[in-house]
């Protein structure tokens, strides 16, 4: 009987979880035993996992046997101890980021491996599970509460965020920030077609922003980089997923001639790599300090977003949404003797960058 071992998440504000009690109910069905690390900040209290089957442990994944699963989302706690097991989780090491020779070499001093969230992607190559839609819903909320607060009080860091009960918590909140000012907002999003720009467009409407500016590859190819008319708003939200080199969307000496934007709600958030296409800031932000101020806009200050888990704002919601998307390549993952092809993709994207990045 194959064992799955759902770890809690150390990531300070992250409260998603990639399995649910319902699904984890599907997976016992299945015959899978089910072992759910105890967790205070999980957004699925332990006793609804006890109440359909799992067991609650405060065992640890590295005490458990070898042939667990290790699922989880956001990345391990650093550390230069080898792994062994096989982890399902977001280890963000595959483009060149600062901590993937870390990560990469752990998992091979072990023969461990990752298979990475991320690179789950059927043959069309679409993810079949993300969290894309509730990362550029939350991203463009965030970026509207950052232009109320910074409009009003330059000069006072935003405060510490902390997550909203529901998506309509979350809508008032915003509305009761911007107030009036929601009908002159001038807000643009790039990639909006995309699953994170889908997103980030649905919660502008929702809170009644006018006319967004609604940009894809096509109106970014056609035009001059960097992109002037970014300054032509006060909100600009990037939800563009990055697979290789692009030009720079926006840059210091651009920033330097700015007058009116405000906002960047970096929703891709890839500062660490080379592959940045925002190269106005070089930090992760987080839960407790959203923002950070971009270089290049001393005379007229812009505030950049740039946490890496946005969706857990909305923990619940996103949660229930990814689960019930990974939940049956879960199921088949532990029913079939044999790697199934999607698990079997993900393994190469893993071991082709563990490759690159030791040899």
């Amino acid at each position: 009987m194959k064992t799955v071992y759902l770890r809690d998440e150390r990531k300070a504000g992250e409260r998603r979880s990639p399995l649910t009690p319902a699904s984890a109910k599907r997976l016992i069905d299945a015959g899978v035993n089910v072992y759910v690390e105890a967790s205070a900040t999980r957004v699925f209290a332990d006793t609804l996992f006890q109440e359909v089957g799992a067991e609650v442990t405060t065992a640890t994944w590295e005490s458990m046997p070898q042939n667990t699963l290790i699922l989880g989302l956001k990345e391990l706690p650093l550390s230069d101890e080898a792994v062994s097991h096989q982890h399902i989780y977001f280890a963000h090491a595959y483009k060149g980021q600062d901590e993937a020779k870390q990560i990469l070499t752990r998992f091979n001093a072990g023969q461990g491996c990752i298979f990475d969230l991320e690179f789950l992607t059927d043959s069309n190559n679409h993810r079949i599970a993300a969290f894309g839609y509730w990362a550029g819903f939350v991203g463009a909320g965030l970026a509207l509460l950052g232009q109320a607060h910074y409009k009003k009080q330059t000069l006072v860091e935003f405060p510490e965020i902390k997550p909203f009960v529901d998506k309509d918590d979350f809508i008032r909140e915003i509305k009761r920030q911007l107030g009036s000012d929601i009908a002159n907002t001038r807000v643009m999003v790039m990639g909006a077609l995309g699953r994170c720009g889908t997103g980030a467009s649905d919660l502008l409407a929702a809170v009644g922003i006018r006319k967004p500016t609604l940009w894809d590859m096509a109106e970014y190819d056609a035009a001059e980089k960097p992109v002037l008319s970014i300054l032509d708003h006060d909100v600009f939200i990037n939800c563009v997923y990055l697979t290789g080199d692009i030009p720079p969307m926006i840059d210091q000496q651009r920033l330097s001639q700015n007058n009116k934007l405000r906002i960047i709600s970096d929703v891709s958030c890839d500062p660490n790599s080379a592959n940045n296409p925002l190269p106005v800031y070089d930090t992760i932000t987080c839960m407790t300090r959203p923002f950070v101020q971009a270089s290049g806009s001393d005379e007229y200050p812009v505030f950049v977003q740039a946490i890496d888990h946005l969706p857990s704002l909305l923990p619940k919601e996103s949660s229930e949404a990814f689960a019930g998307a990974l939940l049956p390549y879960l199921v088949e993952l532990c029913r079939e003797d044999e790697l199934p092809a999607i698990w079997e993709k993900a393994l190469g994207c893993f071991e082709k960058a563990r490759d690159e990045v030791l040899n």
